[in-house]
């Protein structure tokens, strides 16, 4: 059944071919009408779309050209969930070029900038409202491991970013939500050794790692108007005990 607030304008998942972006793909695919995207048109991506129903759509978001190109496809968007993510070396900070760092901030910050300035006109003044949903870390709400230091820089850049753009939004009709999911089995943790992910899961209260499922459905609360007064607001998605 479709949720009347985001029946037919697409929902656009940038990122779609991750642990985390496929996993709300699928969640929200049989309940509206779901487009997603990466890198590149591969056969993740055309898997991903033939198994939910989706229109797939692929292109480098920190390409200006190729973010105007993706976007004048989509006209009109109920909704835009940025889960886009680039892998990177587990590294202390000190050892750690700044290439790595630079490459960080253009997958984050940098591609959630160009995105959200291009999708606007899409997003604004929808009868009903509009969500943009950008998934971030628990680790900014928290002391965060060693060796990511990359990675948490440019989540928090980004992270940042969108607190300023929810209040700014407001008057367009267009709420920002922003979720934290905690530490889920990716390809971003996938040259961490098993022996550590085993360690992390025993230290928590349920003795397992917080599931790509488990932020999706998260998501999809999100995206509809219940979750409207948590503009802004970032939202852990995780199963560490917070204090």
């Amino acid at each position: 059944m479709q949720d009347p607030a985001l029946s037919q304008d697409p929902v656009l998942i940038l990122g779609a071919t991750g642990a985390l972006g496929g996993a709300i793909a699928r969640r929200l695919a049989p309940r509206m009408p779901v487009a997603v995207h990466g890198r590149c048109m591969d056969d993740r991506l055309l898997a991903l779309a033939g198994e939910i129903g989706a229109q797939p759509a692929a292109a480098d978001l920190t390409d200006g050209d190729q973010v105007a190109a993706l976007f004048s496809a989509f006209p009109k968007l109920s909704a835009l969930v940025f889960a886009a993510g680039r892998t990177f070396p587990h590294k202390l900070a000190h050892r750690t070029g700044w290439d790595v760092f630079q490459q960080q901030m253009d997958s984050q910050l940098k591609a959630v900038h160009l995105c959200l300035s291009t999708a606007l006109p899409a997003l604004r003044g929808r009868a009903g409202g509009a969500r943009v949903l950008v998934l971030s870390t628990e680790f900014v709400l928290g002391m965060p491991p060693v060796k990511i230091a990359p990675y948490l820089a440019a989540k928090a850049a980004m992270t940042a970013y969108a607190q300023v753009v929810a209040q700014e939004w407001l008057p367009y009709g267009v709420r920002v939500q922003i979720l934290a999911p905690g530490m889920v089995p990716s390809a971003l943790t996938a040259d961490m050794p098993q022996e550590y992910l085993d360690q992390v899961a025993a230290g928590m209260p349920e003795k397992r790692l917080t599931t790509a499922d488990d932020v999706a459905g998260i998501a999809q609360f999100l995206l509809t108007p219940a979750a409207d007064p948590l503009y802004g607001t970032i939202i852990p998605a995780s199963r560490a005990a917070r204090r």
